[in-house]
């Protein structure tokens, strides 16, 4: 019997639940147990799965500059936020255009369940749009302990004892400033951005295996005050890159298709996942591998572009919607969405990732001859 809304306990960001689809999918199958076990797990798996994941982007990406690869059929995760992804060609323009010359970005991700406390913080800086280093800590890091100099709260603190996330992230820039400064004074005079996100809205993006719909749902994580009518947004950036601000302000479908247009030139990534956390999620949540990620790359399949851009999220604002758990995404033609079949690859090749040469723009049933190259990073394999 699949597990409802009304059974979720009360906690800050229940509203926001069906903002994301497969978090909510996650929910109904398996429950709330299995999430918070499976939070909790992830604790040891967050240093290892993003040293591979921001290694590669950064050699990547560095391979590409140097004329070592061409870029234009290679993907990689981006710095900011890892759970996106970029075609190697276009980082540098791209990211210099979103944060500008010099910039620090960090990203703060903290547990719904504990009133805000830290999973971990991750920080990357960037220098002429190009990553070039990173570093993170975890719950137990004693930089969680460090404290603000006027309000005396605990950096670990923040979340719980200011519910504003724009303010919150205010605060923690004031301390982690000094920590930038201290650890790499020769950036001390670069820009500074903050993302404060909910780990459920982290949790629905890793099991998102579409780049266009990755980017759709930032939106919707970003607007969620705005658009769908919720209390605070789901994540956030503090202060806001201009760019990016304007970006975020334009209607859910302009958002997608411009930043689709920057990070892989419309092409559609039918995002991979690395060994290690493939290897995690099979021995220890063989559930959530099966019966929710492989299920729906084999039985439901990936929606296009076009599916994407006209795909109807529940009404939020009507709070009938939660009384009823009304929480279908509505696609115009399911039908459309992108089987393993049609592109004769099997489950174990397709979570490697694959890109198409599929746009909002194609019409066109999608089969094998629209794959690009498979993999990830420098073990891209071309077509």
């Amino acid at each position: 019997m699949p597990f409802t809304y009304g059974d979720l306990p009360e906690f800050r960001t229940k509203a926001y639940y069906p903002l994301g689809q497969y978090l909510v999918q996650t929910y109904s199958k398996l429950g709330y147990e299995y999430l918070r076990a499976m939070s909790d797990a992830s604790i040891e798996m967050q240093y290892p799965v993003l040293k591979d994941r921001l290694s590669e982007t950064i050699a990547t990406t560095r391979a590409v500059i140097e004329g070592k690869l061409k870029g234009d059929k290679i993907i990689s995760y981006m710095i900011f936020p890892p759970v996106s992804s970029q075609r190697s060609d276009l980082t540098q323009g791209s990211m210099k255009l979103l944060y500008g010359e010099s910039v620090d970005l960090t990203f703060i991700v903290m547990d719904d369940n504990k009133d805000g406390e830290i999973y971990f913080i991750l920080n990357g800086h960037e220098e002429e749009g190009i990553p070039v280093d990173w570093w993170m800590v975890g719950t137990e890091d004693e930089l969680l302990d460090r404290r603000h100099l006027k309000l005396g709260y605990r950096l670990k603190e923040l979340p719980s004892k200011i519910k504003n996330l724009t303010e919150c992230g205010q605060r923690a820039i004031e301390i982690l400033k000094d920590v930038r400064n201290e650890r790499t004074p020769h950036w001390s005079t670069s820009a500074y951005h903050m993302s404060m996100v909910w780990g459920s809205g982290m949790a629905n993006q890793l099991l998102i295996r579409s780049s266009w719909e990755g980017f759709a749902n930032l939106w919707d994580g970003v607007n969620s005050k705005r658009a769908y009518g919720l209390p605070d947004h789901w994540f956030c950036y503090v202060p806001w890159p201009n760019i990016v601000h304007t970006l975020f302000m334009m209607t859910r479908q302009g958002w997608t298709a411009r930043i689709c247009g920057l990070m892989t030139g419309h092409q559609l990534y039918l995002q991979g996942m690395e060994d290690i956390m493939l290897d995690w999620l099979r021995g220890k949540f063989p559930e959530l591998f099966n019966d929710v990620l492989k299920e729906n790359i084999e039985k439901t399949g990936i929606p296009p572009p076009k599916q994407t851009l006209e795909c109807k999220l529940p009404d939020l604002k009507d709070k009938t919607v939660y009384e009823s758990e009304d929480f279908a995404w509505k696609y115009p033609n399911p039908r459309e969405f992108i089987k393993l079949e049609d592109l004769e690859l099997d489950f174990d090749t397709f979570i490697k990732g694959v890109l198409l040469n599929v746009t909002h723009e194609t019409t066109k049933k999608v089969t094998k001859s629209n794959i690009l190259s498979y993999g990830i990073g420098r073990t891209t394999t071309f077509i």
